[in-house]
């Protein structure tokens, strides 16, 4: 799998405390698969890897995996904690993906399949 199989997204911030109904467009989740494979392809260029809600990326990001640690077991564990809440999965939000490279530049992707599962699936071996 390859970034040009992606489609580029721009993250956005919904300041908190914002109260809208938020419209049921549909039902999309994170895809994992998709997700495990880029991963694999590509981790001889690929820094970190962070995942979450396109539309209020601030609120709703994790990492998932970087090159020093490899998969991380949950989104914002110890190793990297900032208050954030992880989403894999909304009825109006985009599941997106940042991907930051070994020369630092990040790229936003669009990263999502049909279905309503909010969970961390665990992708790699548990790091003791």
């Amino acid at each position: 799998m390859d970034f040009i199989d992606l489609k580029p997204i721009d993250l956005q911030h919904t300041p908190l405390g914002t109260h809208i109904k938020n419209p049921n467009r549909h039902e999309w989740q994170l895809d994992w698969e998709r997700l495990a494979w880029l991963i694999h392809d590509n981790q001889d260029v690929i820094a970190m890897v962070q995942a979450g809600l396109a539309e209020d990326w601030l609120n709703t990001h994790g990492t998932i995996w970087d090159d020093k640690w490899g998969y991380y077991r949950y989104p914002n564990d110890y190793r990297e904690f900032d208050d954030t809440v992880f989403w894999a999965a909304s009825t109006w939000e985009t599941p997106a993906i940042l991907v930051t490279f070994h020369n630092e530049l990040a790229k936003s992707f669009a990263c999502y399949k049909h279905g309503a599962d909010p969970d961390f699936h665990y992708l790699g071996r548990d790091h003791d």
